[in-house]
Parts: C-alpha cells; structure tokens; sequence
C-alpha cells in the first residue's frame, strides 16, 4: 500500500539529512544512521559507519546544490522523497527519489538513490 506524504508530514530523518547535506554539515548527516546502515549512491554500496562516513565526508562538499521539494510517499516501510537538485554538477538539473528505510527509533538503515517518477 503506498500513501503520499507531504513534505511537512515527512519523517526527521528526512528532512535531517537534506538539511544537514545542504548546509555541509557531515556530523549531522551521519549521526541519523544506525551502525550497521547502508546506502548505495551512484552504483556503489557503502556499508556501516566508516564508510557511510567516509562516503559523506568525500561527496558532501562536491557540488552546491538548491533542493525543491517535489513529492513525497510511504511504501512497504520506504519513504521516498523525491526532489528537483539544481547546481553546478555535471548536467545541472536531475530529479531525485531520495528512499529511506528507518527503525522503530527513527534512524536510517537504508538510504538509496533512484529517479523520481514522473
């Protein structure tokens, strides 16, 4: 069953790691992840603190970005949140689905990147 979230109704993990990404601010981001998270971004997998770490530390700072919230669901226990990134990375403009997977406790154990629907 899938329901759309408002951008206000999303979870503080959410807007937690977009806001800490957004301000560059690496302790922040990586403080909302449990120690056995793991994200997959661009092809690769980064498993657990240390490379969630070093993967935040390697990638926060790469490019300046403007984020606007496009829309946002809950399915099977992922929340997606999907936006429109515009900066100075190559091609300028793409929109993505931001999929979470939290714990009872609200942290993120999963976080992978996809296109967001149309």
């Amino acid at each position: 069953m899938s329901s759309e979230l408002k951008d206000e109704e999303l979870p503080a993990a959410v807007h937690g790691f977009v806001d800490g990404w957004q301000s560059g601010d690496a302790d922040k981001v990586e403080a909302l992840f449990t120690e056995d998270a793991v994200v997959t971004d661009e092809g690769q997998t980064h498993r657990g603190q240390a490379e969630i770490r070093s993967w935040v530390r390697k990638t926060i700072n790469l490019f300046s970005t403007t984020l606007t919230f496009l829309r946002g669901r809950e399915v099977d226990g992922m929340v997606g949140a999907s936006y429109r990134l515009e900066g100075d990375f190559p091609g300028g403009v793409v929109d993505l689905e931001y999929q979470f997977r939290l714990n009872d406790k609200g942290q993120i154990v999963q976080l992978d990147f996809a296109q967001a629907a149309a």
